[in-house]
């Protein structure tokens, strides 16, 4: 691990620091607890878990939820009149225009508007922006944080999220554009499955996600109606919105195979009592909840790179099954009934287990800490 020349004070801009808001919120309070061992962290938020010790906390008045594009600018310029001065680093996860390091969790708006488009279609999203301040407000945000500046480092969480925003317009500087995927936290108690069941069947599903749509849980569930009864599934999480899946459980009659959880904070004991997470993503620049359930020895089933970031890190038949369509009910359910089978399990399980355990979140932290080296000697 890189060691710097000195304790470095860092603000850190996310307007939710909890870890169970989602995977991005969950990878900028891994960095920031990280970081905070060694360097003088102040994280800058509007919801905050004031749980999580080791760094120093500035609320940022909440006034309004909505319009949402009203609380990004507020909260814009509230950070940066905070930490416009004092601070050796600003390292920001938000759409802000201030921040040495910028961590983008997303697609950008601009990446979609600088696709080849003809004259009118391109006349027509012109006029659109320019006629709806929401879309304004976020493209002007974004056209800032993105503007080439020599003491500035952009930060993608995937490998396939670096690749959209290099064909990105106005382009980035390749040398200052950087791919950062998140890891876990390993402790005493990772442990492999009990894969030493080889009559076991695999049969006990899960399904993690707040957006039940971007996770495609209707996929899901249509997956399981063609696997035997005894194949169960439990879904965790916000999974909204509810009536969308839950009227499609009793329409297709799995009231007794699906269980709903909930939003769990301590997901050690979900992931114990399942064999095989189901995360065929239409959208998701990494997938946090995959490294997870690998970290417990579950086996995955995850969309191809272009739907989710982390399978462009996988190997499919080695440590993941991976689908190219991710709407293929049918090719979900053939995964799970090849992963289902003993050995196959094993197999899978085991090298999860030890894919995951190869990122880590000191080793994510000090790739930071290279990208604040570079900054502080030209400062």
């Amino acid at each position: 691990m890189i060691e710097l020349h000195r304790r470095l004070k860092i603000a850190v801009l996310h307007r939710t620091f909890r870890t169970d808001a989602g995977g991005a919120e969950a990878y900028a309070v891994a960095i920031a607890l990280e970081l905070a061992k060694r360097h003088d962290v102040h994280v800058f938020a509007q919801n905050i878990d004031t749980s999580l010790q080791g760094v120093t906390f500035h609320p940022i008045a909440l006034y309004f939820k909505k319009p949402r594009w009203l609380n990004q600018v507020w909260y814009a310029l509230a950070s940066w009149w905070k930490t416009r001065e004092g601070f050796d680093i600003v390292h920001s996860h938000e759409n802000t225009w201030h921040g040495q390091v910028q961590t983008v969790h997303v697609l950008p708006m601009l990446f979609k508007h600088s696709r080849p488009l003809g004259l009118l279609r391109r006349v027509g999203l012109i006029l659109k922006i320019l006629t709806s301040l929401r879309l304004l407000t976020y493209t002007g945000l974004e056209w800032s944080r993105f503007r080439n500046r020599s003491n500035r480092q952009w930060v993608a969480v995937s490998k396939p999220l670096q690749v959209r925003l290099e064909s990105m317009w106005p382009a980035l500087p390749s040398a200052q554009l950087h791919s950062i995927s998140p890891g876990i936290y390993p402790s005493s108690s990772d442990v492999k499955k009990d894969l030493n069941l080889l009559h076991a069947k695999h049969n006990r599903l899960l399904w993690v996600g707040n957006d039940a749509q971007k996770k495609n849980l209707l996929t899901v569930l249509q997956a399981l109606t063609l696997l035997d009864t005894s194949y169960t599934l439990q879904v965790v999480g916000s999974a909204l919105p509810l009536q969308l899946w839950q009227d499609t459980v009793k329409k297709w009659g799995l009231e007794q195979r699906v269980s709903y959880l909930g939003v769990v904070s301590q997901m050690s004991q979900v992931y114990a009592s399942a064999d095989i997470l189901l995360h065929p993503s239409l959208e998701d620049t990494y997938g946090m909840v995959v490294l997870e359930a690998m970290r417990h020895g579950l086996a995955v089933v995850v969309s191809k790179a272009n739907y989710c970031g982390i399978a462009a890190d996988l190997q499919h038949g080695v440590n993941a099954f991976i689908v190219e369509n991710p709407l293929n009910a049918q090719a979900i359910a053939h995964a799970v009934v090849d992963l289902s089978l003993p050995l196959a399990y094993e197999n899978h399980a085991a090298k999860a287990f030890e894919f995951a355990h190869q990122h880590v979140w000191s080793e994510v932290a000090a790739a930071y800490e290279v990208l604040f080296e570079k900054l502080t000697q030209t400062q």
